[in-house]
């Protein structure tokens, strides 16, 4: 949608969303997926500012290689910073379209790993502001084991996504299978 007031006087977009989100408050993702901390928590519905439609030629937007993006909206990336008390790898991925996902590790050195996609070869240009990125995502992060800091990076600011502690409900696998151990290795 272009705008809110677009949105509000659509009545079929926005009943498919009100189902979508009352769905999403009737959900209990610790019965679903056994995520312990979401136990006793009241759900609720936040709404944030969209990222993107204002801004094209962000850092942090990209056009995916290879694909034709014409009819996409939005083309974000949201950088997925897995921290074991510091960051170790940081995935870059695009927010809806296609699934994909790079990684890299602290200093962008690219992997050779992938979870849940298949591992690409093409790679993305270090983020200008990664190094305030990479003490952002290790602020928010040191008091624990593990948790996965889901950053924004915009042309002079980050913007704080989420803080996940079972990024796909635990569920997600490594390629190629090795990688599950070297990276539960880092967990202490």
């Amino acid at each position: 949608m272009k705008d809110k007031d677009t949105f509000l006087k659509d009545s079929k977009t926005f009943n498919e969303a009100m189902t979508k989100l009352t769905n999403h408050l009737n959900t209990n993702f610790y019965t679903l997926y056994r995520e312990w901390h979401y136990k006793d928590i009241e759900p609720r519905i936040f709404a944030e500012e969209m990222l993107g439609e204002q801004e094209r030629g962000i850092e942090g937007q990209i056009l995916l290689p290879n694909i034709d993006t014409t009819a996409i909206s939005i083309n974000v990336l949201v950088y997925r910073f897995f921290t074991f008390g510091e960051t170790k790898y940081i995935q870059a991925s695009d927010m809806d379209v296609y699934g994909t996902r790079y990684f890299y590790d602290a200093n962008w050195n690219f992997q050779p790993f992938s979870y849940n996609n298949k591992i690409l070869s093409d790679e993305l240009p270090k983020p200008k502001i990664l190094e305030e990125s990479v003490m952002i995502a290790n602020m928010l992060s040191y008091l624990f084991s593990f948790v996965r800091v889901d950053l924004y990076i915009m042309p002079q600011k980050v913007i704080v996504g989420e803080l996940t502690f079972t990024p796909e409900g635990g569920t997600c696998k490594f390629t190629p299978n090795e990688w599950d151990r070297k990276l539960g290795e880092l967990w202490k």
